[in-house]
């Protein structure tokens, strides 16, 4: 405990405040799992209704050639987007999506993937044991700043705490809020007062990833990678942004430091499986969510993602297991029903593709 001012609130105080903004963050801290890509598949160019290429328009069996798109965690309980591309591997065009990103699962344009998490984690996690450089104040590691939704900054003031870091924290607020531009507002004014600040600096980058500034995204992540050499989060995240410009070599890069820093990453595992996919290095992506399904055995997205690249593989028997194990662990899942169908129709059982087409059209699948 270090010493306080002669003016500093008692102990107690700081206990308080601490009951007080501890338990909500938890719980929204890592949202791994909840965002993922998803893929709708068909064969070969021969299901091109004429259009004489792969990834374009499927017009049989009630089907819709899709761009790669990202997954929200409210898409993962039951959404029906979906990518449909070529069995030959060349992705179709870019075009809208959503993806998750952080806590606030808000929308954003764009036509990669992405499972960005553990950035509120890290954010935050750095306050831990920072003390005001006049040596009075708060120890901050004693309040463990998980959330600060209750807190008045200018209370956190008296308690010592640094300007710079009540503005990142009023920016973390107002970004779990979906506050967009008075989270900007604060994190540039921490990055006013505290230039190499990288979790700022990564947070203001999420922001900018949220409101479609890919950009100014990269830009700080690049600079939170400057400062801090062994964020995994920052290595993800960008790589999330080279995927969106569908350089996803750079991107493969990326996701694997990420991995390299955090061996059980499994947002990084998600979306390196999706950029070996989209490269058609199919074994590497059935390996990673292979791995990915070890951490996370009853993620539905990752059953989907490896169906469809042992799919490509024209594995259609080991597509149509992981097609049904996602269905298992979600029957409302309509993408997963139409792959199925898909899978079954290549391989020659009419019935089953009919039904599953029929069901997934059902729960509201859409070409």
């Amino acid at each position: 405990m270090p010493s306080r001012g002669k003016n500093f609130f008692p102990y107690y105080t700081i206990i308080a405040c601490a009951a007080l903004i501890c338990a909500a963050f938890f719980s929204a801290c890592r949202p791994a799992g909840n965002d993922a890509p998803e893929t709708a598949v068909s064969r070969d160019a021969s299901d091109s209704a004429g259009t004489g290429g792969p990834g374009a328009a499927v017009q049989q069996s009630g089907e819709a050639a899709l761009s790669p798109v990202p997954e929200t965690a409210a898409a993962r309980n039951g959404g029906t987007s979906a990518v449909q591309t070529a069995r030959s591997g060349s992705s179709a065009a870019g075009s809208a999506a959503v993806a998750s990103a952080g806590t606030g699962g808000t929308a954003q344009t764009g036509s990669a993937q992405s499972r960005p998490s553990g950035g509120r984690n890290e954010s935050l996690a750095s306050l831990g044991g920072v003390r005001s450089g006049s040596g009075r104040g708060v120890f901050i590691g004693e309040l463990n700043p998980v959330n600060y939704q209750t807190v008045d900054p200018a209370i956190l003031l008296q308690m010592g705490m640094e300007q710079y870091q009540v503005s990142f924290i009023l920016g973390e607020r107002y970004l779990n809020e979906k506050k967009y531009d008075s989270a900007l507002t604060e994190y540039n004014k921490a990055l006013n007062l505290k230039p190499d600040y990288p979790e700022a600096l990564f947070s203001r980058g999420r922001t900018y990833q949220i409101r479609g500034n890919f950009n100014h995204a990269l830009e700080d992540y690049t600079k939170t990678i400057a400062l801090k050499k062994d964020s995994a989060a920052a290595y993800n995240h960008r790589g999330y942004i080279f995927a969106q410009r569908g350089d996803h070599a750079k991107a493969l890069n990326d996701y694997t430091q990420a991995i390299a820093l955090k061996k059980d990453y499994g947002d990084a595992l998600y979306n390196r499986g999706y950029s070996y996919r989209v490269q058609g290095q199919y074994d590497k992506a059935i390996d990673d969510f292979t791995r990915l399904l070890q951490l996370e055995p009853n993620n539905a997205a990752a059953y989907n993602q490896r169906g469809t690249a042992w799919y490509y593989r024209e594995n259609d028997e080991q597509a149509i297991r992981d097609f049904s194990e996602a269905i298992r662990i979600k029957p409302g899942y309509a993408l997963a029903w139409h792959n199925r169908g898909t899978a079954y129709r290549m391989s020659g059982d009419k019935s089953k593709a009919d039904a599953d087409f029929a069901e997934a059209v059902r729960l509201g699948y859409r070409k």
